[in-house]
């Protein structure tokens, strides 16, 4: 096993950040996407039966958790992700201490992938929670739907919190394990 070297460890950091990355996006384009085709596909087939409003508010509630689920994993990827980059940061200023590096630019109006990603995530939660205030058949069966507005309210209100609870890492933290 050969030594490791600054520039192994930056090499794997960068391998890393990209993979980070590429899950990211795959579940950017497929989340929204499946969502927004269902409730679509939903709305062209035409009005609702009142015997189906349980099976709707099922679907909403179902689809919001599944969703919720997948932003709180992915909102532990950007903070892996954060953590690599400010990994990355710190082995560059070693590795190139005397050289004159660009400084990573801003995001556009200070909105990079982390707020995109809340955005996008909370969005897609909000529209399948509301699935079942559109179908005007489901107004027939009063106690269904408070049910489903206790539910939904609940996922809401995980969702809110997870999508402005900061989650970026802000300084590495470096320690090396000391042998006893």
């Amino acid at each position: 096993m050969g030594e490791l070297t600054p520039e192994h460890v930056y090499a794997e950091t960068c391998a890393n950040i990209r993979a980070t990355d590429e899950i990211s996006f795959k579940l950017l384009g497929i989340v929204p996407l499946l969502s927004g085709a269902t409730l679509v596909t939903f709305f062209l087939k035409g009005p609702v039966a009142v015997e189906k409003a349980a099976l709707i508010i099922t679907l909403s509630l179902f689809a919001a958790l599944i969703t919720l689920g997948l932003f709180r994993w992915e909102l532990r990827n950007i903070q892996t992700c954060s953590w690599l980059r400010r990994r990355a940061e710190a082995l560059e200023r070693s590795i190139v201490a005397s050289a004159k590096t660009p400084q990573q630019p801003k995001p556009p109006l200070r909105i990079g992938k982390t707020e995109a990603e809340k955005w996008i995530y909370s969005i897609t939660i909000v529209a399948w929670l509301l699935l079942p205030t559109v179908v005007p058949s489901l107004y027939i069966c009063p106690r269904l739907l408070a049910l489903h507005i206790a539910f939904a309210t609940c996922i809401l209100i995980v969702t809110l919190l997870s999508a402005f609870r900061p989650i970026r890492v802000t300084t590495p933290s470096f320690t090396s394990p000391t042998l006893k």
